[in-house]
C-alpha cells in the first residue's frame, strides 16, 4: 500500500493549508479584535468607529497582499519565455497580412 494515502487527511489538511494563508490570518485577527471590541462595555461609545477602523484596516491589508501576489505572478509569467515564439510571430504576421488585404 501507498504510505502517502495514510498521511492524507481530507478534512484537516485543507483547513491547515487555509490557516497558513496570510489573508486568512488577517481576517481571523480582525474577527478576534472585533469580538473583543464588542465584548468590552467600556468601548460602547466608540464601538462603531472601532469596528469600522478594524474592518477597513483588515481589508486594506488583504488587498495589499492580493496586489503583491498578483505582481509576483506577473513577474514570474513575464520571466518565462513564450510557449512557441514562432507560432506567435506567424499569428501576428497573418493578422497583419489580413489587415493589409482588407484595406486593399
Amino acid at each position: 500500500m501507498n504510505d502517502e494515502k495514510w498521511l492524507r487527511r481530507p478534512v484537516i489538511d485543507p483547513l491547515l493549508l487555509a490557516l497558513r494563508s496570510r489573508r486568512v490570518m488577517v481576517a481571523l485577527s480582525a474577527l478576534l479584535v472585533g469580538a473583543l471590541t464588542l465584548a468590552l462595555p467600556e468601548l460602547a461609545a466608540v464601538r462603531g468607529e472601532l469596528l469600522t477602523l478594524v474592518i477597513t484596516l483588515a481589508l486594506a491589508v488583504i488587498g495589499g497582499y492580493s496586489v503583491e501576489d498578483a505582481a509576483r505572478a506577473g513577474r514570474e509569467r513575464a520571466a518565462q519565455p513564450p510557449e512557441d515564439l514562432r507560432e506567435l510571430i506567424k499569428d501576428a504576421l497573418a493578422g497583419l497580412v489580413d489587415e493589409v488585404g482588407k484595406k486593399a
